[in-house]
């Protein structure tokens, strides 16, 4: 099983269902569609699977993100304990994937934005892990 999402949750889909809520110009969509194609690439090149109702959170905070990019703008700080509830690799490496995406709009992300899209990912594993009495 691969982690590339079904056709039906292709990025411009997933930015059609936020659109029934919330304007979505074509800036917003060409940006936040390259950014989802690229979180999409991450996700499964370390094998987290990310179901529906995951990516379409992923996608409501990919447009966020772009449009805090685009605006220069930052998150608020979060408590310190957040970072607790993340690996610190899965941690450097969205880190390093959103440090990419900015590098050519002239944008450095800061750790709270690094720790909210972890969090997505994050979830993601945890929902693939099988609970108590599972055992193998």
């Amino acid at each position: 099983m691969t982690a590339i999402p079904p056709d039906s949750t292709h990025p411009r889909r997933l930015l059609t269902l936020l659109a029934e809520d919330t304007h979505i110009g074509e800036p917003d969509a060409t940006d936040a569609e390259g950014f989802l194609t690229v979180a999409d690439r991450f996700a499964c090149d370390r094998g987290i699977t990310m179901n529906h109702v995951r990516r379409l959170a992923l996608a409501a905070h990919g447009l966020a993100f772009v449009r805090r990019v685009r605006a220069h703008e930052y998150p608020p700080e979060l408590d310190r304990a957040l970072y607790d509830e993340v690996g610190a690799e899965l941690f450097a490496g969205v880190g390093k994937l959103l440090d990419a995406y900015c590098a050519d709009r002239a944008h450095t992300v800061n750790d709270t934005e690094v720790l909210l899209l972890t969090l997505h990912f994050e979830a993601a594993l945890q929902e693939e892990s099988p609970g108590p009495g599972h055992g193998v």
